[in-house]
């Protein structure tokens, strides 16, 4: 018979001492060994920062300009590489954390390659080019590198429950052929999107002038390119039926889906996004419990196989906790029955 998996075995570890540390420390290798193939070409003083219109308008000595990004990628790669291996028991935690690792190994790795390479050879530090286009490049190349390593990170383990509901757990009353469907569109207060909608004005607002007055719109499309992902996060389709919980983005992404023979109980409970989990949408608490967390108030509390728990602020959640109980004890019986 299966038992529940313990907490402290955290699954795919050799793909997070892959994804996790071996690709960043090979990305960071290979861009300062580059890096250090280039020193002799440089000019004695180096372009450290460019104003408007790609002007160079700070310059400085070489250990000036590699200094900041050795100790700030060095830190930042050496941070997700430990995390890559001590977090990372949900498919959320360890996509997000080596998707992360990744692709931040990528990014400091091409701004290096490209603040340096453009002044390979250069007559003197107000020669160099603007590096906007290399900049871009990095982005979009760190981001594709952490989207698949992400995508490689590992599903979760099928792990179904063995153990008996609680007695307490609370039960909707299904006959033995019954079957039942709940399903609840969730989503931030009025208050919330009133204050939102302002705040989003003086982004945009914010972000246009930075990038009028820097005239770089390098700046502004980074900036720009967080808006449709935390846009699709607003909202939240939640269901809960034979197969289990599902909660899905206004745009079917984001997908939480916890299957019904994993549920070791639901229960109702309090929400304080901020306190909780550090603010609104799909957010991680510290402990690795998944929160669809959209406001304040109520919330479906799903404790679920292998230590994991997924949390979702939702209207008549103790309606939506009861049923999956109930869906949760039928899948257990239907294990025990025998095939044929």
């Amino acid at each position: 018979m299966t038992t529940l998996a313990s907490p402290s075995a955290l699954p795919h570890r050799r793909r997070a001492w892959l994804l996790g540390v071996a690709v960043p420390l090979a990305v960071t290798t290979l861009a300062w060994t580059l890096v250090i193939s280039w020193l002799p070409r440089l000019p004695r003083y180096v372009a450290l920062h460019w104003g408007p219109g790609g002007i160079v308008d700070r310059v400085g000595s070489v250990a000036e300009l590699l200094r900041t990004t050795a100790i700030v990628g060095g830190i930042t790669v050496a941070v997700l590489a430990v995390l890559s291996l001590t977090v990372g028991r949900t498919a959320l935690t360890r996509r997000t954390v080596l998707g992360l690792a990744a692709g931040t190994a990528v990014l400091f790795g091409g701004m290096l390659v490209t603040v340096v390479g453009i002044q390979v050879d250069a007559p003197d530090a107000t020669a160099a080019a603007p590096p906007d286009l290399g900049l871009t490049v990095s982005v979009v190349a760190a981001v594709l590198v952490g989207i698949a390593a992400g995508a490689l990170a590992g599903p979760d383990p099928e792990l179904p429950a063995t153990e008996p509901l609680p007695a307490s757990a609370p039960r909707t009353p299904l006959a033995a052929n019954e079957r039942a469907v709940w399903i609840r569109t969730t989503g931030p207060s009025a208050a919330l999107v009133h204050w939102g909608g302002v705040l989003l004005a003086v982004y945009i607002g914010l972000v246009a002038w930075t990038a009028v007055v820097a005239q770089s719109w390098f700046v502004a499309a980074v900036m720009f390119a967080v808006l449709p992902v935390v846009l699709t996060m607003l909202v939240w389709q939640v269901r809960v039926d034979t197969t289990g919980i599902t909660a899905r983005g206004a745009l079917g992404w984001p997908r939480r889906h916890v299957p019904a023979s994993e549920v070791v109980v639901a229960r109702t409970r309090q929400v304080s996004p901020f306190n909780d989990f550090g603010g609104w949408g799909l957010r991680v608490a510290p402990d690795g419990t998944v929160g669809v967390v959209v406001r304040a108030g109520v919330a479906v509390d799903v404790e679920r196989t292998g230590g994991r728990r997924l949390v979702v602020t939702v209207d008549d959640a103790p309606t939506g906790a009861a049923l999956l109980n109930a869906c949760a004890e039928r899948a257990r019986h239907a294990e025990d029955l025998p095939p044929g």
